[in-house]
Order: structure tokens, then C-alpha cells, then sequence
């Protein structure tokens, strides 16, 4: 595998390598990256603390309510044992009021059924002597046949009827029936179902549920997170509402993506412009590099071209001296050598041209800072044209809004504008035109200078700006390049286009301040 050679300009120096852009706005992607990473991983461990609280509380409250159905428990047993002895006690003495009513006067049906209203009872029968044939009483389809040696309380459930039995102390018995309605509904309250619908209701709890134990239980639906505590053959299922923690998470996660997509932004847009600013300073280091380059080739072209040009010009004067005091005093020649002698003289005067020419190219350009007016410049070196543009049928015109001078030297300007219309005279023997327009724009002063091409003469404009290559049968190819060093030197430049492929344009600006 060979190498390529490394690229070289015009004068056969390497151009400089630019230098690899910096890792600085790479970086700076790299830190946006961390810091979203960060973020998530922040997120993640709040959504996780997030969890592990619910979690906790859900335990702890399913503890609390497990104790309070425990205690309640207890609670109803107590209640029932307190409520059956304190109905068995009232029964009891308002059975001992009725014997010691009944012993002084006896009661008639209509007393006993006012007696039992007054007392809330639902039902009353007084046996005498033991036997059906003395008994009086009142509801007594409520009470069911009990002999009258079976003394207590009884529930009966068909009835909802409590019933207490008491055994008079000489003979006989009092049978009292209570209704149980009002006891009922006070058991229904104190009962598990009411328990577990109250607690269903607390807020924060979706259900509270007691099943058998191996018994499969409806799964939780919605947004409900279910713990489950066993005890004995039964296992507390307890349903709490996760709304609340789950709109929490996804706050979360709305936040993480509304920072991380404002936080990728900046961070793209910021390194964009790091990016921007690097490759610009690397940019103009490149140029400086390129710029110095070249002004070091062009130094040691110069010293090479003054010392080449010292040795040609000097036998270039003595033979042109030589020829031409030939043709002043030599008398005999001949018509024929006389030609001879005014060619060669010719082609010597040519020579030292192009010789002045690489010695003007190779000679660094030092600008003075003067206030030259352009507008009375270009019309003088066009009035010199004159002649030349009248003899080829070339129309002139310049129109200019220049209203103040510009800094440079007269006589370097004068060269550039000369070589640019002297190319335009000779890119036209058949006749044309040569318009100037020169106007002030961005405190610059801009020179165009159009003039007729043919079709396709011209196929890489960048390369007329480079030494020695020239379209022209005896041309030099230093007019241009010449003209773009002069502009260079005061700052400005020389670019050329073609707006229209029969139209040459060559542009000058320079800077007003």
C-alpha cells in the first residue's frame, strides 16, 4: 500500500494541515448526556422511595385495620353478653313488678294490655296456678307454648322475639315477650359487615374484605394496591387507593421529560455553537497559517525573482543598447537587417516586461495610506484607453456614487484598475463595451467592471486570480494576479464572476475606513 503525496499549492509548498477540531463541544455532549443520566437515575430512586413508602403504608395500615377488626370483635362480644344480661335483668324485675301487681289486685285484659304498652312489651301471659284455665294475657300469639318449670330467656329468630319465662314464687308463671327490632339493628351496626363497609368508606381504602383462607378473591381492579393478612382460617384482604401514588409517578416522569428534552436542547444548541465558534478560530488559524506560508514563499520568490532579474535585466539594457545604436549609425544595412534589428529590439523590450512584471508580482506589497478619489482614478486611466477603445469599437461608461476617497496608494490602485481594463481592451478586438459602476456598500467601495466574453472562453474563473496562466496568445498571466495582490494589500479583494455566460465581471472592493 503506497501514500499518497501531500498536496501542494502553486509554488510547490505544503499546505498546512488544518488542525483537528477540538473535543470541547464533544465534550460538552458528553456532560448534557451525564447530567440527564443523573437526572433519571435521581428519578428512579425517588419513584423507587416513592414506592417503598406506599408499601409501607399500605402495611402499616392493614395492621391498623386488622387490630380495629380485632378489637371490634371482641368489642361486639362484650356488647351482645352486656345487652343479653341487661335484657334478661329488666325482663326479670318488670316480671317480679308484674307478680306484686298481679298479688294485690288482679290484672284484667284490658289493664295488662295498657301495662304492656306502657312497658314497650310486645306480649304478657300470667298463668295463676300453673294451668291454661287461670291465665290471662295479651299478644299471646306471639308466645310460643313453654311450660312454666323452664324458667330463662329464649330468642326466637321467626318471631324476632325475646322471651323470658319467670316462675312466680307460690304457683304459676309470667311470660313476657320483648321485641328484638331495635335490639337487632344495634347487633346489624355493631356486626363485621357494617364494620368493614365503615371502613371501606375511610379514606384511602378502596375495599375491606374477609375470606376464607385458600379461598380465591377477585382481583383488584383499577388503581388499587391489596395487602393481605392472615389469621386462623381467614385472611384480611385490604384495598388501598393508588391514585394518588401513581398521578405521583407520573408527575415524576413528566418532569424528567419536560428537563431532559429542555436540558438536551440547550445542551445541542450550546454545543452547536461551540461547534460553530471552534471550527471558525480553526478556520482563521488555517488562513493565518496559509497566509504566512505564502508570505514566506512569496519573500523567498521575491528574493529569488530580484536576483534573476538583476542578471537578465542588465544584458537585456546592453543588447537593446546595443540594437538600437545599430540601427542609428550602422548606414549600410540593409531594409531586411533593419527589420531584423527593430524585431529583436522588440522582443527585448517584451522580455524586460514580462522580467518587470515577475518583479512587481515577487515584490511585497507595502500600501500607503493616502486619500486616493477612485471616481477621478478610473476616469483617467480610462481617458488614457480611449483611444485603443475607439480604435476597437469599444463603448465606455462609468457610473459612480463615491462620495468620499478612499484610503490606499494612488499608484498601486492606478495599477490595479489598469490591468483589469487593459485585460477587458484586449479580451475585445472585435469591438464591445467596458462598464464600470463603483458604489459604497457596507462602508466598502465596490468596482465592477463588466465587459463582453465570448461564449466559453473562460472555463475556471479561480484560475485567471493564479500566476502565469493566461488565455491570451502572448499573454504574461500576471495582469489578475497582480490586481488581487493590490486589493489584498489594502485590505480589500478582487473576486471575478460571470452573470451571464457573455458577460465578464471582475469586483473590487475596498474598505472606506
Amino acid at each position: 500500500m503506497t501514500a499518497s503525496p501531500p498536496e501542494t499549492d502553486t509554488a510547490g509548498q505544503h499546505q498546512p494541515d488544518p488542525a483537528p477540531l477540538g473535543p470541547s463541544w464533544k465534550i460538552n455532549l458528553l456532560v448534557i448526556g451525564g447530567l440527564i443520566f443523573v437526572v433519571l437515575a435521581y428519578s428512579l430512586w425517588q419513584i423507587g422511595q416513592l414506592r417503598r413508602n406506599f408499601q409501607n403504608y399500605a402495611r402499616e395500615h392493614s395492621r391498623v385495620v386488622s387490630s380495629v377488626i380485632e378489637q371490634n370483635t371482641r368489642t361486639v362480644r362484650l356488647a351482645e353478653n352486656a345487652l343479653q344480661q341487661t335484657i334478661k335483668t329488666f325482663l326479670a324485675n318488670t316480671a317480679k313488678f308484674i307478680d306484686y301487681l298481679d298479688g294485690v289486685e288482679a290484672f284484667s285484659a284490658a289493664e295488662l294490655q295498657a301495662f304492656a304498652g306502657e312497658a314497650g312489651l310486645a306480649a304478657i301471659r300470667i298463668e295463676r296456678d300453673g294451668s291454661n284455665h287461670n291465665t290471662i294475657s295479651t299478644g299471646a300469639a306471639l308466645l310460643p307454648a313453654l311450660p312454666c318449670d323452664k324458667a330463662g330467656l329464649d330468642y326466637i329468630p321467626g318471631k324476632n322475639l325475646y322471651v323470658m319465662t319467670w316462675t312466680r314464687p307460690e304457683k304459676g308463671c309470667i311470660m313476657l315477650g320483648f321485641s328484638a327490632q331495635n335490639i337487632e339493628e344495634l347487633h346489624q351496626q355493631l356486626r363485621m359487615p357494617a364494620l368493614l363497609k365503615a371502613l371501606s368508606n375511610m379514606p384511602g381504602i378502596s375495599y375491606v374484605k374477609i375470606d376464607e383462607r385458600g379461598a380465591e378473591g377477585s382481583p383488584p381492579s383499577g388503581l388499587v394496591v391489596e395487602q393481605r393478612i392472615s389469621a386462623g382460617d381467614t385472611v384480611l384482604r385490604v384495598g388501598f387507593d393508588a391514585s394518588q401514588y401513581s398521578m405521583r409517578v407520573r408527575q415524576i416522569w413528566r418532569n424528567v421529560l419536560i428537563f431532559s428534552l429542555v436540558l438536551a436542547c440547550l445542551g445541542v444548541f450550546f454545543s452547536w455553537l461551540l461547534y460553530r465558534y471552534q471550527s471558525a478560530y480553526l478556520q482563521k488559524i488555517t488562513d493565518f497559517e496559509r497566509k504566512l506560508a505564502r508570505e514566506r514563499e512569496d519573500a523567498a520568490l521575491g528574493r529569488a525573482t530580484a536576483t534573476i532579474t538583476h542578471e537578465i535585466r542588465n544584458p537585456l539594457n546592453a543588447i537593446s543598447m546595443g540594437l538600437q545604436r545599430i540601427e542609428l549609425e550602422a548606414d549600410e544595412l540593409s531594409p531586411e537587417h533593419r527589420e531584423l534589428a527593430a524585431s529583436m529590439r522588440h522582443a527585448v523590450k517584451r522580455t524586460n516586461t514580462i522580467v518587470g512584471d515577475l518583479l512587481r508580482y515577487s515584490r511585497p506589497m507595502a500600501a500607503r495610506r493616502d486619500p486616493v478619489n477612485l471616481r477621478e482614478l478610473v476616469d483617467g486611466i480610462l481617458l488614457l484607453y480611449k483611444p485603443q477603445c475607439q480604435g476597437k469599437n469599444i463603448t465606455v461608461s462609468h457610473h459612480s456614487t463615491l462620495d468620499r476617497p478612499v484610503p490606499g496608494d494612488v499608484e498601486l490602485l492606478g495599477q490595479l484598475f489598469e490591468n483589469i481594463i487593459k485585460n477587458a481592451v484586449e479580451a475585445q478586438p472585435g469591438g464591445g463595451y467596458i462598464t464600470v459602476n463603483s458604489i459604497v456598500e457596507n462602508n466598502q467601495a465596490q468596482l465592477s467592471i463588466d465587459n463582453a466574453m465570448p461564449r466559453g472562453s473562460v472555463g475556471n474563473l479561480s484560475q485567471l486570480l493564479e500566476p502565469y496562466f493566461t488565455t491570451k496568445t502572448r499573454g504574461t498571466g500576471l495582469g489578475l494576479p497582480i490586481a488581487s495582490r493590490i486589493a489584498q494589500a489594502h485590505n480589500g479583494a478582487l473576486t471575478l464572476a460571470t452573470p451571464d455566460p457573455d458577460i465578464f465581471r471582475a469586483v473590487i472592493t475596498l474598505p472606506l475606513t
